[in-house]
C-alpha cells in the first residue's frame, strides 16, 4: 500500500493544492477535504487507478484520511480483479 499512499498524496496535493498532509491526518475534521473536493478527488482517483464508484455505496469514512483512501483504492482494485476473473 505504500505506493498507493504516495500516489494519493501526490494527487491530493496536485488536485486540491494541499501540501504536506500526513497519511493519518483527519481530512474531514480539519476541513482539508470538503464535499466538492471529495468529488474532484474521487474523479482523479478513478481516472488514475481505473475503478468506478457507485455514489450510492460511498462511505464518507473512506475519505477520513489518505490512509483510508488508499485502503478504499486497494479494495476497489481487488474487487475489480475479482470481477474480471469471474467473466
Amino acid at each position: 500500500m505504500p505506493d498507493y499512499l504516495n500516489e494519493i498524496q501526490t494527487i491530493f496535493s496536485d488536485v486540491l493544492m494541499r501540501e504536506g498532509v500526513l497519511p493519518t491526518t483527519d481530512l474531514l475534521e480539519t476541513g482539508l477535504l470538503d464535499s466538492l473536493g471529495m468529488v474532484e478527488l474521487l474523479f482523479h482517483l478513478e481516472q488514475r487507478f481505473g475503478f468506478t464508484t457507485n455514489f450510492a455505496d460511498l462511505d464518507f469514512e473512506n475519505f477520513r484520511s489518505i490512509e483510508r483512501i488508499a485502503e478504499m483504492v486497494v479494495n476497489a482494485d481487488v474487487n475489480s480483479a475479482m470481477q474480471g476473473a469471474q467473466i
